[in-house]
C-alpha cells in the first residue's frame, strides 16, 4: 500500500491532529486563534502532509522503474515474450504440450 494512501485513509484523523496541535500551540503561548486561523492552519498542513506523501510515492515508483529497466531481462521464444524473466528462471522454462491424438 503506498504512503498517499495511508494519508488519504486517515485524512479525518489528521485534521483533527493538526486542530488539536494548532489549539496546544496557541495555549502553551498564551493566544487565543480563531475558528477560522485554526481551520486554515489545519488544511495547510494537512495539505502539505499529502503532497509530501504523493511526491514521495511518486519518486519512490520513478526510482523503482529506473532500477527495474537497468536490471531487466527479455526472452523471446516462438513468440511469445518474457519480460522480467530471467533466462534461468523456472518460469521461463514451462512448456505446455497438447495431446496427441491418432486419427
Amino acid at each position: 500500500m503506498a504512503i498517499s494512501d495511508v494519508v488519504v485513509g486517515n485524512l479525518t484523523t489528521l485534521f483533527l491532529v493538526a486542530i488539536a496541535a494548532t489549539r496546544a500551540y496557541g495555549m502553551a503561548v498564551g493566544r487565543s486563534f480563531s475558528g477560522t486561523c485554526v481551520l486554515v492552519l489545519s488544511t495547510l498542513a494537512v495539505g502539505v502532509v499529502l503532497i509530501v506523501s504523493i511526491g514521495w510515492d511518486i519518486s519512490r515508483k520513478a526510482r523503482s522503474a529506473v532500477i527495474a529497466r537497468d536490471h531487466s531481462y527479455e526472452m523471446c521464444r516462438g513468440g511469445i515474450c518474457w519480460h522480467g524473466v530471467a533466462v534461468k528462471s523456472p518460469a521461463s522454462q514451462v512448456r505446455f504440450r497438447l495431446p496427441q491424438h491418432g486419427n
